[in-house]
């Protein structure tokens, strides 16, 4: 139960942090028109394979580490589901060869993540985040 506080803290500060300074990007961007999601999808499903599948948190770095640390990702196709136990977070996914997206069904917020890999080894750092960074091995 402890663990599930410490997600949900962990969840709902990542939430407010990310929140703040997500317009830029509308402002911004706002001549470009929108791409279909299903076009930006078709795009990079090349990219998509690379992370396909589990990958849980061995490592974590940044605000509050102990709390993700067992925290698994499931990537499928567009969809991407995180959580620990029981609990899982669904929602889609944009795959890039360096970034990929998170909105959870039925939010407006998207969250996004910065990812390489160290041998055999996921290292992704959440974008405005402060350094959040999680180092994750395939299930």
């Amino acid at each position: 139960m402890q663990y599930m506080k410490q997600f949900l803290a962990l969840t709902f500060s990542a939430l407010t942090i990310i929140s703040c300074g997500g317009d830029s990007k509308k402002e911004e961007n706002k001549d470009k028109p929108d791409k279909p999601a299903e076009e930006v999808a078709t795009a990079t499903n090349g990219s998509a394979s690379k992370l396909e599948g589990a990958w849980e948190i061995k490592r974590a770095e940044g605000m509050m580490p102990e709390a993700n640390v067992g925290t698994v990702y499931e990537f499928s196709g567009n969809k991407l589901s995180f959580g620990k136990g029981d609990y899982k977070n669904p929602g889609t996914t944009i795959v890039t060869d360096s970034t990929f997206s998170f909105q959870a069904d039925g939010n407006e917020l998207v969250f996004m993540y910065d990812y390489h890999f160290n041998g055999d080894t996921l290292v992704v750092e959440m974008q405005k985040s402060g350094g959040q960074i999680f180092h994750m091995i395939k299930k």
